[in-house]
């Protein structure tokens, strides 16, 4: 009796550690994706900008979940795009979202702003990404009397996202290394516990 009672005292243990564990892994998610990828500043294009996509949340909570270049799943979502500097803020900026078509040069227009200053330097707008794949967000300026891209910013939809991440490795080895532990101590006692024949 006293050594299932054991049993269930290192298993309640095993439990009140995951329990504690659980919530500050939750935590450091949910501060990790707030920060996906860095500082998510774009400086490949005419100007820098800083970008983010947030997943639209359901009803009137606000966005908790940024992403820099990479979205886990399709449905509706924030856009945001900051101008860096004060030149980008002062020239008129169109916005086409474009899907990439695996094996086709041409590519699907998902989304068109026309072209208008931004004085704030923050642009923000709502799409629904309805499949999965590559998208560009392409702002776009007058150059030469037509417009051009002025700046790329890619973003995969989908594809490549781990979602346990080094932090739950870390956390699983952890939990799986202590109820290991009061296995073999359990197997241990037990042996030297059983009467020689």
């Amino acid at each position: 009796m006293s050594r299932a009672f054991g049993w269930v005292v290192r298993l309640g243990w095993t439990a009140l550690l995951a329990l504690v564990a659980l919530p500050a892994y939750a935590q450091l998610m949910l501060a990790h994706e707030g920060h996906k990828s860095g500082d998510c500043t774009i400086k490949t294009g005419s100007f820098p900008v800083s970008f983010r996509a947030y997943e639209k949340p359901k009803g009137a909570l606000p966005p908790s979940h940024a992403y820099c270049d990479h979205v886990p799943e399709v449905g509706e979502h924030i856009l945001t795009v900051d101008l860096q500097g004060t030149k980008s803020r002062e020239i008129p900026i169109a916005m086409r979202l474009v899907l990439m078509m695996e094996g086709q040069a041409d590519e699907t227009t998902i989304m068109f702003e026309p072209a208008k200053l931004y004085p704030s330097g923050s642009i923000t707008i709502a799409v629904n990404l309805k499949e999965l794949g590559q998208y560009n967000l392409l702002l776009e300026t007058e150059k030469a009397g037509k417009m051009s891209t002025a700046v790329s910013i890619p973003i995969q939809v989908g594809g490549g996202h781990s979602g346990i991440g080094t932090i739950g490795i870390v956390l699983l080895l952890g939990v799986s290394g202590i109820a290991t532990f009061f296995w073999l101590r359990r197997r241990t006692s037990t042996t030297l516990e059983e009467p020689q024949k």
